[in-house]
């Protein structure tokens, strides 16, 4: 198969074809065009955490030792954000804070501007790759659709709520003990366990997770090996008017 839907054809020979072709092909890696803006944004965010966490250091933003270099181990090193002086700056290495300079770049916090916006953009590619490898095999996106969850989660607490402080100083650093400090420190000044909105949404998340599990393992466990085709997707036909798997069986399962 050449494609995820299909194989070209002699008429398909324009750029756009040529690029979907390409893009779509059926691989080891799936790619797509999605994967445009996935790939790349994922590289640089993750190359310059790595980066982050083994040479440079935090002592100009927060005046602690931040990377492998200087003795930390994997629970202890972060990128840390830019110092509060520095605001909600984008820190660009062109820009005025750096002026070009790698060194001075990475001191003032560029680095966690740049792995945070990187972040962001990669986490939609990611979202958006989830719909596009939905559409080639014809299911329904509700994974995507899931996806966007975390996304949103993502933006609020390592973007919006910073920008409802005075800095980027006030977001989480990216790190595994920075993680957990900036929790505490959330609690601290917001009491946000309390908060009954959070109460809910921890209740729906979990909730719906656990009820997903359970629907799906039932489903799994109880299906009628009567289908034309091994992929339950495609034993199944909407217009059916037996059943595809036990409610009898589920039922005495879980009662």
């Amino acid at each position: 198969m050449t494609i995820a839907l299909g194989k070209v054809t002699n008429d398909e020979n324009d750029l756009f074809d040529i690029m979907d072709d390409w893009l779509r092909r059926d691989r080891f890696v799936f790619v797509g065009w999605s994967g445009q803006l996935l790939f790349p944004c994922a590289y640089f965010a993750v190359g310059g955490w790595f980066l982050g966490i083994t040479f440079v250091t935090s002592w100009y933003t927060h005046g602690l030792a931040s990377s492998y270099l200087e003795g930390c181990n994997f629970l202890t090193a972060p990128v840390c954000t830019p110092a509060n002086s520095l605001a909600h700056s984008f820190l660009l290495l062109w820009g005025p804070e750096a002026q070009g300079g790698f060194t001075r770049w990475c001191q003032l916090g560029g680095l966690w501007t740049f792995v945070a916006l990187h972040d962001a953009f990669g986490l939609i590619g990611f979202m958006l790759r989830q719909f596009e490898l939905a559409r080639s095999v014809q299911l329904r996106p509700y994974n995507a659709i899931a996806f966007s969850g975390p996304i949103a989660v993502f933006v609020y607490v390592f973007l919006i709520y910073p920008l409802g402080q005075s800095g980027w100083f006030f977001a989480p650093s990216f790190g595994v003990a920075a993680i957990f400090r900036f929790i505490l420190f959330f609690q601290g000044f917001h009491n946000w366990t309390l908060n009954p909105f959070h109460m809910m949404g921890d209740a729906g998340v979990l909730g719906a997770a656990l009820l997903c599990a359970i629907h799906g393992a039932t489903v799994e466990n109880t299906l009628f090996e009567d289908g034309d085709r091994a992929n339950t997707f495609r034993a199944f036909n909407p217009t059916q008017a037996e059943e595809t798997y036990s409610m009898v069986t589920a039922n005495r399962f879980w009662s």
